[in-house]
């Protein structure tokens, strides 16, 4: 017994004990979030992770099922995490929902997550959907530390904008649809003092952030896809702002290339 219970630290201390591939409801911080590794994972090889913020009235048991999310990350050895918000929501500045203290509460999912499965740190990124997406614009600027890219897609800051942000330069891509009549590039007021912000006066922001120099360049990517693209940026920092004809709606294709550029940085 003495001696199988010496292997067994042994297994543990060295990572070669196999993680769970799935879970669902963890807890962390106060509230819970489910997580699901690549196919054909051996339980012992550090993942990358993805930590994807679902969209209003959502919950992460959404994200972990829709094919369009979890096979991009399958493909490309990402572990998918998908947090609750609370009562189905995202407490961001702006929001109407301000229930809990959303930047500890990720932190604290984060750091659960690295307990349970081998992450490999130079790949852990944050990306959300609609007010999920919003979300990454403030986990961006108010708390960077933890991830290594941020990928939102059609959500962006609320009113009011920051003027400036305590994370200091960040690696984000930005994608949007141009005719998106729930987050308008052009943002809206929503009702009583809750305001989306303009898409392009917040990545304002992150130009100045990255202290990026010279004017973006136009890339185009599988067709409709176009990004502007900005260098130069402190540390090597890279920001794109991706649009494409369409409305409210996550594209798989923008969320494996996504991925892709990520992994690139």
């Amino acid at each position: 017994m003495t001696r199988t219970l010496l292997v067994l630290l042994a297994l543990l201390l060295t990572g070669a004990a196999h993680a769970a591939p799935r879970c669902a409801d963890c807890t962390a911080g106060g509230g819970t979030y489910h997580a699901i590794a690549p196919p054909g994972w051996d339980g012992v090889t550090k993942l990358r992770m993805l930590v994807f913020l679902h969209g209003w009235m959502m919950e992460g048991g959404d994200i972990i099922e829709d094919a369009g999310i979890r096979g991009p990350a399958g493909k490309l050895g990402y572990l998918l995490v998908a947090p609750d918000g609370l009562l189905r929501s995202w407490a961001h500045t702006g929001s109407p929902s301000q229930a809990r203290d959303e930047v500890a509460f990720l932190r604290a999912v984060v750091a659960d997550v690295k307990t349970r499965w081998p992450i490999d740190p130079r790949g852990i990124v944050a990306a959300g959907f609609s007010q999920g997406g919003s979300m990454v614009w403030n986990l961006a600027c108010y708390a960077a530390a933890d991830f290594t890219a941020f990928l939102p897609f059609s959500g962006g800051f609320w009113e009011p904008l920051p003027k400036s942000c305590t994370s200091g330069a960040v690696d984000l891509r930005h994608v949007h649809g141009t005719e998106d009549p729930t987050v308008p590039m052009a943002g809206r007021a929503l009702f009583g003092p809750y305001v989306q912000g303009d898409i392009r006066r917040g990545f304002a922001v992150w130009v100045a952030e990255d202290r990026c120099t010279g004017k973006p360049v136009m890339l185009r990517e599988g067709g409709s896809l176009a990004c502007e693209t900005w260098s130069g940026c402190a540390g090597g920092r890279r920001l794109q702002l991706c649009t494409r004809p369409g409305g409210h709606r996550l594209w798989s294709d923008d969320v494996l290339t996504g991925l892709r550029w990520a992994i690139a940085r």
